[in-house]
């Protein structure tokens, strides 16, 4: 056991080595939250989530795993398979996005854990509100890891957090305490100081793109949500931008420039349907719900064998066939909602 631990730690120290950006734009008519995925291959999955779904998180002695019913449905983004999303949008609305920064995780304690990529898929099956994750932090928390994430959330009411971490507890920068929605890779105070010093840096670049939108720009809050993503990209994996208000996800990648959109609302999620998948390496523009297909174990492991590669990550097989069957321990229960 103590080696499938140690696997399991190298697998997420290795695929989460990536650079991203993310802000949140609003204003009385939009509300739009801006992610860019810097990284070293564009290619993954949309994954339609059900709600009613029973859950077990996939963790290790000594750690107690978290049971959970989804509550919510979700579009996702994968890189890693099913049930494993770098970020996405649940149907009331709350969006979460992950970014790798310095920093620790709590210690453990008699509280139950989940990885830090099924923490993300937690919060969308369970939370409405930025509320709803900071409390859910009594009763779960992430797994240690050596590599630590830190998180941009909106909700549908457009209140935004930052969501930290130390050795001793959670970080939120709420209101007042989030006086620019906006995110990268070093610790927010650390990012808001040298914005205030005029420090060269994305966070610095997005935050001035922000004021100049409420003050100049004529340009439909979409449109200039790309303009600010391309003008911080980096490698340019992913380039996504949720509009809240109006549930709909646009995006391109670096291998298809074409804007392709998703509307959420058109998705059933109900359990007691297929759940769906999309492979982002499709060549499609425009709407393209109706390219998700039926969930396919093949396509979710060849989408996951192909980022262990690019990161040549060398793991034992038990670990390889844990995340790639991890789907199949997901159940259905009594679904009424159709």
């Amino acid at each position: 056991m103590k080696s499938l631990i140690i696997a399991l730690l190298i697998l997420l120290n290795s695929t989460l080595g990536f650079t991203c950006t993310t802000f949140v734009l609003k204003n009385d008519s939009s509300l739009i939250f801006g992610r860019n995925l810097d990284w070293v291959s564009d290619n993954g999955i949309l994954v339609v989530n059900k709600r009613n779904v029973a859950k077990k998180s996939l963790v290790f002695s000594p750690e107690k795993p978290t049971n959970w019913t989804s509550k919510f449905g979700s579009v996702t983004f994968n890189q890693f398979g099913k049930e494993f999303p770098f970020g996405g949008i649940n149907e009331k609305g709350l969006v979460v996005e992950i970014m790798v920064v310095r920093g620790e995780y709590p210690e453990f304690d008699d509280r139950t854990a989940l990885n830090e990529l099924q923490w993300v898929q937690y919060q969308l099956d369970n939370s409405k509100t930025i509320e709803d994750v900071i409390a859910s932090d009594e009763r779960i928390r992430i797994s240690a890891v050596d590599q630590n994430l830190h998180f941009l959330i909106c909700d549908s009411s457009g209140s935004a957090a930052v969501i930290e971490f130390s050795k001793n507890e959670m970080k939120v920068y709420k209101g007042n305490d989030l006086p620019i929605p906006a995110l990268e890779n070093e610790p927010y105070l650390t990012s808001l100081e040298k914005s205030r010093k005029n420090q060269s840096c994305r966070f610095r670049t997005v935050s001035r793109k922000l004021k100049e939108y409420n003050l100049t720009s004529n340009d439909s809050a979409v449109d200039y949500s790309f303009q600010i993503l391309d003008k911080v990209a980096l490698d340019g994996s992913w380039s996504i931008v949720y509009d809240i208000k109006n549930m709909e996800i646009q995006f391109k990648t670096a291998s298809n420039k074409s804007l392709r959109r998703i509307r959420v609302n058109d998705f059933s999620f109900s359990c007691n349907q297929n759940s769906l998948i999309y492979d982002l390496k499709r060549k499609d523009e425009g709407h393209i719900n109706s390219y998700f297909i039926n969930f396919s174990s093949d396509l979710n492991k060849l989408k996951f064998m192909d980022g262990i590669k690019t990161n040549n990550i060398k793991l034992p097989k038990e670990i390889l066939v844990l995340f790639q069957e991890y789907f199949s321990k997901c159940i259905c229960i009594n679904d009424s909602n159709k």
